[in-house]
């Protein structure tokens, strides 16, 4: 079912986001066309990136971006948010109800003894001492095998404790989180029979940093952790359902557990669904080709007979040209009868129709089998011979 709810555009929120991602990027998280988002802008007299804005950016440019303009008696927009259907097994069903009541729970208070999870334990050990990297990241390597969590050493603390709440509920609802080293993510939970894979990520902004001496200077292009939090699913998702929950004005990732993990089942529902909607078109796709085929041994079949007709046709025609020749022989006597016998049973043995009488031809095989034979011992006396 489609579930939606209005809200008014946020004008300095839109703002904020056209500037740190590109439109196309941020249209797709909206669910709506970049199109769309641009109009949605000019309404709202909120500045947009020129033409080569992001590959500036990414070559490591400094733009300035124009201040938000204060403006008077703008239109109020709604934003109309729509949750995609989930696509479901018919025996998944019950899992709605499921995931209905998880939306509506709420995350229970961190304790020592979700902190205590192995898992967690084992990822605060390993990146307590590990150094940032030069996003100001924490960075364990791709060998390590630890809870993915790629934040601050500051962010640190509060990263943990999200994740041992969320491990503790993903838990009471029987799935189970594993450790299992894919690429550069490692943490998952089997939810529903699918790995979903998810991570603590800390998001970062660009600082301009001025490098040089003397009268030679340039800007330099810094990342820098921002404190603010996201838990972001890995999974490919094509069915477009939301696979990130971050720190926003309304709150904090903490409250946001509970929505997190019903995405989790979501996306699990909606991969078993498309595996399942991929193998019956496989099967279909493999009846239609046995099918096919089937026919075509068939044709193969009938321009066999076909073939085997005409030659039948072909040796008939050639056996019946013979006895008439032979029956001219005969009235004009000029073969003698033991050469009209021979004849004859030639004729039979070209005819399909016939029993083909037997001939001496019929050994030529096997005479050329002990001709063989005979020269090969023949040879091999005659060097034995030469040796003496």
């Amino acid at each position: 079912m489609i579930s939606s709810r209005n809200s008014q555009w946020d004008r300095h929120e839109l703002y904020e986001r056209v500037w740190q991602f590109p439109l196309r990027k941020l249209a797709a998280e909206y669910s709506i066309s970049d199109v769309g988002l641009a109009k949605i802008c000019h309404k709202l007299k909120i500045p947009l990136p020129g033409l080569g804005h992001w590959t500036k950016i990414a070559c490591g440019h400094t733009i300035p971006r124009p201040p938000l303009p204060e403006v008077e008696n703008l239109p109020v927009l709604i934003r109309q948010v729509r949750e995609p259907k989930t696509p479901i097994l018919a025996e998944d069903a019950p899992e709605l109800e499921r995931i209905e009541r998880i939306e509506a729970g709420t995350t229970p208070a961190v304790t020592k003894a979700m902190l205590a999870h192995p898992l967690v334990e084992k990822t605060k050990s390993a990146l307590t001492g590990a150094r940032a990297n030069d996003r100001g990241v924490l960075w364990l390597g791709r060998d390590v095998e630890s809870l993915d969590v790629r934040v601050s050493k500051d962010c640190l603390p509060r990263a943990l404790r999200i994740l041992a709440a969320l491990l503790y509920m993903l838990e009471q609802e029987g799935f189970q989180p594993v450790i299992e080293k894919q690429g550069s993510e490692s943490t998952g939970a089997i939810i529903c029979g699918e790995k979903i894979r998810f991570g603590i990520v800390e998001k970062s902004r660009q600082i301009k940093s001025t490098t040089g001496s003397g009268t030679y200077t340039y800007n330099r292009i810094e990342l820098e952790p921002t404190g603010t939090l996201s838990l972001e699913l890995w999974n490919y998702c094509p069915e477009r359902l939301r696979r990130a929950w971050r720190d926003n004005d309304r709150a904090k990732l903490e409250e946001q557990l509970p929505a997190s993990i019903a995405g989790m089942m979501k996306i699990a529902l909606a991969t078993r669904a498309r595996r399942d909607a991929e193998e019956k078109k496989e099967r279909a796709r493999q009846k239609c080709i046995d099918e096919v085929r089937a026919v075509l041994d068939e044709i193969e079949k009938e321009e066999t007979k076909i073939k085997a007709l005409k030659r039948e046709a072909i040796a008939w025609h050639r056996a019946e040209r013979i006895r008439k020749y032979v029956a001219e022989a005969l009235a004009t006597a000029v073969k003698d009868g033991e050469w009209i016998a021979w004849a004859e049973r030639q004729a039979d043995r070209i005819d399909p129709l016939k029993p083909s009488p037997p001939s001496i031809v019929d050994d030529k095989a096997n005479v050329i089998r002990r001709l063989r034979s005979v020269e090969g011992h023949w040879w091999a006396e005659s060097d034995a011979e030469e040796e003496e």
